[in-house]
Parts: C-alpha cells; structure tokens; sequence
C-alpha cells in the first residue's frame, strides 16, 4: 500500500518529448467516460512553475536551491492538493512526482540521491504513486519533438541520457513493481491503449483486494 487513502496516485514520468502529458490528458478524459473522478495536476505545480522552468531566469539556481525549489513545491502540492484529493478517493494523474527528482537532480545533477530521499520523504508525508507509467524514449528523438524548450529541455545531451539511465535504473531496482514501461516512440494511439490497459488492470486488481 502506497497511502493510506482511498485514492489513487497514479504517476507519468519520462524525459522530454515521450508525449507523457498528451497521453495523460487522455487518460483523464477515458477515466471520467467510465465513471472514475479525476485529478489532473503536474509538477513543478503552481507560481512554482515559472521560475523552475524559465529559460531566462534572473538569477539561475545552483543544483541544491534547484532542489530545494522542488521539494518546496513538492510539500506544497501534497498539502494543498494530492492528499485532499486521495483522502476524497479520486484517482490522481500526476505529470512528474518524486521519481523526476531523483533522475533530474540526483543521476541528471549529480546530487547526493540520499539527501534528495530525505527531502522527498518530508515533502511527500507517507504519500508514494501507486502506479509509475515511464514513457521511454532516446532522448535524441525526444528533443527532436520540442518546439519550444523550458530551461531543462535546454540541457546538453549527455545531461539527458543520465536522465534517461536514471529513470530505467529506477523502474529496475523497485522492489514493489509499480512502473510499467511504454516505448514511448511509438505512436500515440498505440501508447494510449498500452497505458490504459495498465491502469485498468491496475484498477481491478485492487478492487479485488
């Protein structure tokens, strides 16, 4: 058990130009056809946003206020919310969570991975995604995809292939088995019925229980 509500954490994560947020927004809309109540929410999430993302920032963050950003927003957004929501018993479909921090500030920055859980754990307050959906792509393919390019879309390409290397080891060493793998270079049909397979699978599973 991820959390103690009723609801439901459900997760996209991937490097840039896997067509997560399309699919996503999606899935929203087929979930609420089928009668589910849905959250759609994303990180950074709120005012937070534009300064995590600008491409031009006034001043531009080191890697540990970068972080100290995130899990700043991160606290935030459990608070005001992902835990209201899931103590309601809606499914929340969340662009980016815990696992973007560890992929982006530990294995794409650098930082020590066990300060970052530590902050995280804090941030979160006992609230862990009940399923992972990782869009995987090359993130030379990815990049190709954006138009226009947030400050970490900027970022070298080595920068992104840890990104990448980090999300995989990730979903690898989970012991809970949570993530499920798309092939996010697939068409979007394809990956959207591959994604909801999962999460009425997901969906099923634990209303046997």
């Amino acid at each position: 058990m991820s959390h103690k509500y009723s609801g439901r954490l459900i997760v996209g994560e991937g490097g840039e130009g896997g067509g997560k947020s399309t699919i996503l927004k999606l899935l929203a809309a087929y979930l609420r056809q089928i009668g589910y109540e849905v959250v759609e929410t994303k990180e950074p999430y709120g005012e937070y946003r534009k300064r995590l993302l600008d491409t031009h920032p006034e001043i531009k963050p080191s890697p540990e206020e970068e972080l100290d950003l995130f899990i700043r927003n991160r606290a935030e957004h459990v608070r005001e919310l992902i835990k209201p929501s899931l103590e309601k018993g809606k499914i929340v479909l969340c662009d980016r969570f815990s696992e973007s921090t560890k992929a982006y500030q530990h294995y794409g920055r650098g930082l020590d991975l066990t300060m970052i859980l530590v902050k995280d754990a804090q941030a979160r307050q006992n609230i862990s995604p009940d399923l992972i959906i990782l869009f995987d792509i090359d993130p030379v393919i990815g990049l190709q995809r954006k138009e226009s390019k947030n400050r970490f879309e900027l970022e070298n390409i080595k920068f992104h292939k840890r990104v990448r290397y980090g999300y995989l080891e990730q979903a690898r060493n989970d012991p809970d088995k949570k993530w499920v793998i798309v092939d996010a270079s697939k068409p979007a049909e394809i990956m959207f019925n591959e994604v909801r397979e999962a999460i009425l699978k997901f969906l099923y599973q634990r209303q046997q229980r």
